[in-house]
């Protein structure tokens, strides 16, 4: 009768220690699921608001990690000559709006761009808008980036239009693209 007893304790200890580290896991699990969630909100709800918190060391790039959009990656940066690239979709008076131009660095250092084409219809919350002072650059191309040769011609905001592809420096804050100096063609 004891070893019955035994074994009918030994079983539940068993069974609750199961249970209870199932139970762990789980939970665990819910938590980082619902931490997932949060990094994966939707792109009207993420980051509306201007960052806190945040001490002013951090280098330029880092300024919006937290963010929507981020600079290219530095390697990628260095080959492009460039923070981060588009294609302009709307023009107002004194700022536009671009669709992000992708770029990779494949295996055998060639450089690859893709971009949404000029006629597809993009929402508003997937542009980025793009603000400069009255000391940002701006230079026309002479060519585009498959072609040899880097000739630049001083422009003006005025010569920008729809559909060009901008290569840009500077930096985000708030999702919003500060340039420093602004190369289309």
């Amino acid at each position: 009768m004891k070893l019955k007893k035994a074994m009918i304790v030994f079983g539940t200890v068993c069974i609750l220690s199961t249970m209870i580290a199932g139970c762990g896991s789980g939970s665990e699990s819910a938590v980082k699921t619902e931490e997932n969630q949060a990094d994966e909100a939707s792109p009207e709800e993420s980051n509306d608001a201007p960052l806190e918190g945040v001490d002013g060391s951090a280098e330029e790039h880092q300024e919006n990690t937290s963010g929507k959009w981020q600079v290219l990656e530095p390697d990628v940066a260095a080959a492009v000559d460039a923070d981060f690239l588009g294609k302009v979709r709307k023009i107002e008076e004194d700022s536009f709006f671009i669709v992000e131009r992708k770029v990779k660095i494949l295996d055998d250092g060639s450089i690859v761009y893709s971009s949404p084409s000029s006629d597809a219809d993009i929402p508003d919350s997937q542009l980025i808008h793009v603000v400069f002072e009255e000391d940002t650059c701006f230079y026309l191309k002479d060519t585009d980036e498959n072609e040899e040769g880097h000739g630049n011609k001083e422009a003006g905001f005025q010569d920008l239009k729809e559909h060009m592809s901008v290569e840009m420096k500077g930096s985000f804050k708030n999702d919003e693209f500060h340039a420093t100096e602004i190369r289309f063609f």
